[in-house]
């Protein structure tokens, strides 16, 4: 439960990230952005859901332990790197630690989750990085 609950936790962190930087964001990209920000954080939350519940059919219990101090005055660009990198730095650490360890310990249905996750951020941070052109 341990490699599930840091996802978990990591998972949550970039939420609230992309739901203060949707809050904050400015300047001339602000409509597309405060939108695609909306979307991002709007895809994560049932990932964030089906993780826990995960852990839960799993035997185990959600554990949470969230600290997430946001620069809310940084600018466009900034945010766009920020969350682009977040979400490449968790789909490499799903495909290169969770991804093999469920795979090993022969837990499918785990294995499914996390490649879904991979897809969702893969997708997250070409459209962040595109945006950021």
């Amino acid at each position: 439960m341990r490699t599930l609950n840091q996802i978990l936790n990591e998972e949550l962190n970039l939420y609230l990230t992309t739901w203060n930087y949707h809050w904050n964001v400015e300047g001339a990209q602000f409509a597309a952005l405060h939108d695609l920000f909306a979307q991002q954080y709007g895809a994560l939350q049932p990932l964030i859901d089906e993780l826990a519940e995960r852990i839960r059919a799993l035997g185990g219990r959600p554990e949470t332990d969230v600290v997430v101090r946001i620069d809310g005055a940084r600018s466009a660009p900034q945010m766009l790197a920020a969350l682009a990198e977040a979400h490449e730095s968790l789909s490499r650490k799903l495909r290169q630690e969770a991804i093999p360890e469920f795979e090993s310990s022969g837990d499918p249905g785990t294995v499914d989750l996390l490649t879904r996750a991979v897809q969702l951020h893969d997708k997250a941070a070409w459209m962040l990085r595109a945006s950021a052109r």
